[in-house]
């Protein structure tokens, strides 16, 4: 049984563990996954994935962080929408996939749930960036709407969250890598055993 982490830079934590396969498109967004004509190719290296997965196998998705990062903080500025709204547009149209995934190719699916806010500051100087507590709250909301879905549609929802963040809804400084955006590979034990309860063989 293999692990397929599908995702953005933070399934670079599985890359030492023999039990996962990382699939990294170029910062893919859980929003932007069903787009036939995104920059990231996502849709395409999804597919193209499938041709190696085995029954047995795991397909983890690993997005959501960009999104909860960048894009909605962002697109509630502009458009004026509640983030939720966003967010809950966002897991719709990401879960979509999802679901077509397993239900289409008989395949097993789980969900990791995004990191809590990181130190990462504007590095890329966006018109529209939120502070770390405005993150946090995206990224707690985020997941919040996320687990939900995958509840109402018996997927593994994959909770690293409640491991690593502190009360403020930050990433654990003990945690952390050096660029200040990622999550380390210590973390990778939590979601093993988060994965274990949907799938004990693994």
């Amino acid at each position: 049984m293999k692990v397929y982490a599908f995702g953005d830079s933070h399934a670079g934590k599985f890359g030492n563990d023999s039990r996962f396969v990382l699939v990294g498109p170029p910062a893919p967004t859980a929003y932007g996954l069903g787009n036939e004509k995104s920059r990231s190719e996502s849709l395409f290296i999804l597919r193209q994935m499938l041709h190696e997965v085995e029954q047995n196998d795991i397909i983890l998705f690993v997005l959501g962080e960009i999104d909860c990062r960048v894009h909605v903080y962002r697109q509630s500025i502009i458009t004026g929408r509640h983030p939720n709204d966003i967010i809950s547009d966002t897991v719709e149209k990401y879960g979509h996939i999802i679901k077509s995934v397993r239900d289409d190719n008989n395949v097993n699916v789980a969900v990791h749930d995004v990191p809590p806010a990181t130190a990462q500051p504007n590095v890329y100087l966006l018109d529209h960036y939120g502070t770390r507590d405005q993150r946090a709250e995206i990224a707690r909301r985020f997941n919040f709407i996320l687990g939900n879905w995958c509840e109402k549609n018996d997927i593994c929802f994959v909770q690293l969250y409640p491991y690593i963040s502190d009360e403020r809804g930050w990433l654990k400084e003990e945690y952390a890598i050096e660029d200040g955006a990622h999550v380390s590979e210590e973390v990778v034990p939590f979601v093993v055993q988060e994965l274990r309860k949907c799938f004990p063989s693994l």
